[in-house]
């Protein structure tokens, strides 16, 4: 299975989460090109209207020899889905998209979508930052195991939608949420080192996370 790291242009991460995905095709969404000189590391591929880098990571980008890939500022796409859509062109099943989340609400909201649309093409897909780690559910089982991040949260991506959980402190049977009670399923805490959340019908972002 091809795997990739897409490093968007939000909030910036550790370079020992970066590290952890080193071994997959690496892109860069425009800004996300300051990470890679900050932290002395190297990509594939760098793309976007390069209108949020400055030249002194062009230089480094340059100096290192990674691909640029421009497109004009004025485009119907953020850079970030602009990378996604490079991704599936090229076949990549596996995505870890990473400075997806930070200041911007309206790009936070259409890079957790991306993840929707990955789902539903059958990419396993994920946002990943030092605080959050989020993937898109839709009916079915998801198995997590115990990590830096202790809370569990499920944010309803639709019309409505039902859990039942195994393993977290607050255990529900078959519990629906809709716009009436959107919070009720956030901030749960895994007990061991496993947990199962089945999503019975609906859709959500399952969110783990820390302070």
């Amino acid at each position: 299975m091809k795997k990739a790291l897409l490093i968007s242009a939000g909030r910036q991460v550790s370079k020992e989460l970066i590290e952890k995905y080193t071994d997959r095709f690496i892109i860069v969404a425009d800004g996300g090109a300051r990470l890679l000189k900050k932290y002395k590391i190297g990509a594939d591929l760098l793309l976007g209207d390069l209108d949020s880098i400055d030249d002194e990571a062009i230089t480094y980008i340059k100096e290192h020899n990674i691909k640029i890939k421009k497109f004009p500022t004025k485009k119907d796409f953020t850079d970030t889905a602009l990378c996604v859509d490079y991704l599936l062109e090229e076949g990549y099943k596996d995505i870890v998209i990473i400075g997806a989340l930070g200041t911007r609400l309206d790009h936070e909201l259409a890079n957790l979508f991306n993840l929707k649309m990955l789902y539903k093409l059958g990419v396993s897909a994920k946002i990943i930052d030092d605080y959050n780690e989020v993937i898109y559910a839709e009916e079915g089982v998801y198995e997590f195991e115990k990590s830096d991040k202790k809370y569990f949260s499920l944010i309803n991506a639709g019309d409505k939608m039902s859990f039942t959980t195994k393993g977290l402190y607050y255990e529900v049977e078959d519990l629906e949420i809709n716009s009436l009670n959107s919070s009720r399923a956030v901030s749960n805490v895994m007990l061991g080192d496993k947990a199962t959340i089945k999503i019975n019908y609906g859709s959500a972002f399952i969110i783990q996370s820390r302070d």
